[in-house]
């Protein structure tokens, strides 16, 4: 079987158009799932032929997931209503984490979403706690994630593990608001700093990713990092956090001149 080596994206307002170069255009959307989709899952911990971590097939709107009564394709296809998840990914307690929506490799995994969320619905109307189902869709290429109602859908390298979505889960329970987290001023209080941390907290509430500060070299561009840092973990938005910089000498100052005196 031929991978897609290149492919050009539309624009989001026709995504079911994609070329795909170097590929068997004819493949169907099970050979995606058997070729692609169920490789990748199994790289993130999901063996697919375990029912007591990934269900295959459920019809969302006619199973118990309280219960833990499925109903699969096979068995309601008669019905008037139905819908059918094509993967289920389980927490470590049998119940719903993850939905993931298949496309086929020659199709923009941007049309899934919409089912996906179908789906999502139907099993939280059943679910008594009413938790979190985390979204992927996915045309064995691209993996689109989608933490909805707490940030926009993303591209990412790939699925992730129980661990990984069950911590997300966690989060979205236990997060305060970024708002609601003071800067500490003895990590920086200047006027300026303060100025720019409130500017990419306030954006980060919204749900942005990415900010670039600038700041001139003496003017505490560590100290406001530490100061986002220490507001992401009291936020209880992060656990681990990456910290790079571009030369040695400028990762041991950070590391010896803040990292250990603020985060002990």
């Amino acid at each position: 079987m031929k991978q897609c080596n290149a492919y050009v994206r539309k624009e989001r307002s026709d995504p079911n158009q994609l070329k795909c170069d170097n590929m068997t255009e004819n493949e169907q959307e099970w050979e995606t799932r058997r070729n692609k989709i169920d490789v990748k899952l199994k790289q993130a911990g999901w063996d697919t032929n375990d029912p007591t971590k990934v269900l295959q097939e459920v019809d969302t709107k006619n199973s118990d997931f309280d219960a833990r009564v499925y109903k699969y394709k096979r068995e309601t296809l008669s019905e008037e209503e139905k819908a059918y998840a094509d993967y289920i990914l389980l927490d470590n307690r049998g119940m719903p984490l993850a939905v993931v929506e298949a496309k086929k490799a020659s199709v923009d995994a941007r049309i899934g979403e919409k089912q996906a969320v179908m789906y999502v619905d139907d099993i939280k109307k059943k679910l008594e706690s009413k938790k979190d189902v985390l979204i992927f869709y996915t045309n064995g290429i691209d993996i689109w994630y989608w933490n909805k109602g707490k940030e926009a859908p993303r591209l990412v390298s790939g699925f992730y593990s129980q661990d990984d979505l069950m911590r997300v889960r966690f989060q979205n329970v236990s997060a305060k608001s970024f708002l609601d987290v003071k800067p500490k001023e003895e990590i920086a209080g200047r006027g300026y700093q303060l100025e720019a941390i409130q500017r990419v907290i306030e954006d980060m509430e919204r749900g942005k990713r990415r900010f670039l500060i600038v700041q001139a070299t003496g003017t505490g561009k560590t100290r406001v990092a530490m100061s986002l840092i220490d507001i992401m973990i009291r936020s209880n938005r992060a656990q681990r956090i990456l910290f790079l910089t571009d030369r040695t000498e400028l990762n041991d100052q950070a590391f010896d001149e803040n990292i250990v005196k603020f985060f002990p």
